[in-house]
């Protein structure tokens, strides 16, 4: 035990011999430490980001709608109002309710808008105003003017690209053409349900995403005036989106709604399934993330193994006099390890408190994107411009322990260095 406590004591002395050398090392070391720290940081948090910002620009976290719609997009496939009746009492339940931030009710065709400059294909997006703004994120990217409310039947917000190319601005009147539609398992239609059906809408609104998808098609009206238009009757819908608190109950939730809906033609479906190129994209982005840590964890290694190595060789004289004097070739092994992990808990204490301050930073401010481009942010980048770090506690006592472990077992080289010193050699004076 005393022997054990004399090496601590020695290493610890070695260590601070030359003070500014181990805090310049220790301060390089901490640095990488750091930099895993704010990198997991704000991976983490894009990746969080795109999957709230993604199911809020489409079908939600969940998304209950006829079978079949998501393989054929046809809009002719719609729910029952006692399918929307049986899905909106399962989630007033307490059990379910708790999970859920917000369900909108959602009718959707195609159409053609016109104003008296232009015309252009679009996507008619029935909602319930209430509703909607606590799913979509087009209520809150409002640039002019207001999103719908129950006052306005004939009102109707849409992109900005939109409203350029049809050159329109808040009060503008468009009119609206689309054809009505055929309920599944409905009779064929007569003479008027094939004429194209228009009616005269307001601009109240224009929003901009980033999205060209979603700024130059996407108009929302209310809901009534969508099923008027369109020939939908008893409250008929073609999908019901819903937003939970947590990414994370989705399958929960839709194995739920499953079972409570297991003999109706419907489809369940989480986020993964209804935006599976999303799904991919997130793919690619964990196994950058894998690629990425790999490569600072390998710098962090490399950093530590030449600092300890080049140390050890600088001393091989004082290896020597320590062998002359009777240190055996494992006290001196044990010695260098205990150098390096002294070294290695000053550079976790500094790395951290640094990291943990710049994550903090981006955690609270953000990091605004638009820095980076002159010109603005390209819109398939990402959703939004502004990317808040989100580290959770795992992170950080992986990548503390990853480094630690790292560093313990590099200095073993250094260590078989140091108690291999040839002791004729190593005593030779130049």
């Amino acid at each position: 035990m005393t022997s054990v406590a004399l090496l601590v004591k020695l290493s610890w002395r070695n260590l601070w011999r030359n003070p500014r050398g181990t805090l310049l090392t220790a301060l390089a070391l901490g640095l990488g430490l750091a930099l895993l720290l704010i990198s997991l940081g704000l991976l983490d948090g894009g990746h969080e980001q795109t999957i709230a910002d993604g199911v809020r620009f489409g079908p939600g976290h969940v998304v209950v709608q006829a079978k079949g719609y998501q393989d054929t997009s046809s809009d002719d496939l719609l729910l029952t109002a006692e399918e929307v009746s049986k899905v909106q009492a399962f989630l007033k339940t307490e059990a379910t309710d708790r999970l859920v931030r917000g369900v909108s009710p959602r009718l959707l065709a195609t159409g053609l808008l016109s104003s008296s400059a232009n015309a252009a294909g679009v996507r008619i997006v029935g909602v319930i105003p209430r509703d909607e703004r606590n799913v979509s994120l087009i209520p809150e990217r409002m640039v002019i003017g207001t999103y719908l409310n129950n006052d306005s039947p004939s009102a109707v917000v849409i992109g900005a690209d939109l409203a350029t190319k049809l050159e329109v601005k808040i009060g503008s009147n468009l009119v609206l053409m689309t054809q009505a539609l055929r309920p599944d398992g409905a009779g064929a239609k007569d003479e008027s349900e094939e004429e194209m059906h228009t009616t005269l809408l307001r601009v109240s609104g224009i929003f901009r995403t980033g999205l060209l998808a979603v700024d130059a098609n996407i108009i929302n009206m209310p809901l009534p005036a969508a099923q008027d238009l369109l020939g939908v009757k008893d409250g008929q819908v073609t999908q019901i989106a819903l937003l939970l608190k947590q990414e994370g109950d989705s399958s929960r939730v839709a194995k739920a709604l499953r079972a409570q809906l297991t003999r109706a033609p419907v489809e369940v479906l989480t986020w993964r399934e209804s935006i599976p190129m999303l799904a991919q994209i997130l793919g690619l982005d964990h196994a950058f993330n894998y690629i990425m840590n790999g490569v600072i964890l390998a710098m962090v290694g490399l950093g530590i193994l030449n600092t300890i190595l080049m140390r050890v060789l600088e001393r091989r004289y004082e290896f020597g006099v320590c062998k002359a004097l009777g240190l055996r070739p494992r006290q001196l092994a044990v010695m260098v390890i205990g150098e390096s992990l002294a070294l290695t808990v000053i550079s976790l204490t500094l790395g951290l408190g640094l990291g943990l301050s710049v994550d903090y930073y981006f955690a609270t401010s953000g990091l605004d994107l638009r820095l980076l481009f002159r010109t603005g942010l390209p819109p398939a980048l990402v959703f939004d411009p502004i990317l808040y770090s989100q580290l959770s506690l795992d992170r950080i006592v992986w990548s503390v322990s990853i480094v630690f472990m790292m560093a313990t077992v590099i200095s073993f080289y250094p260590a078989l260095k140091a108690a291999r010193t040839d002791l004729p050699d190593a005593l030779k004076v130049l």
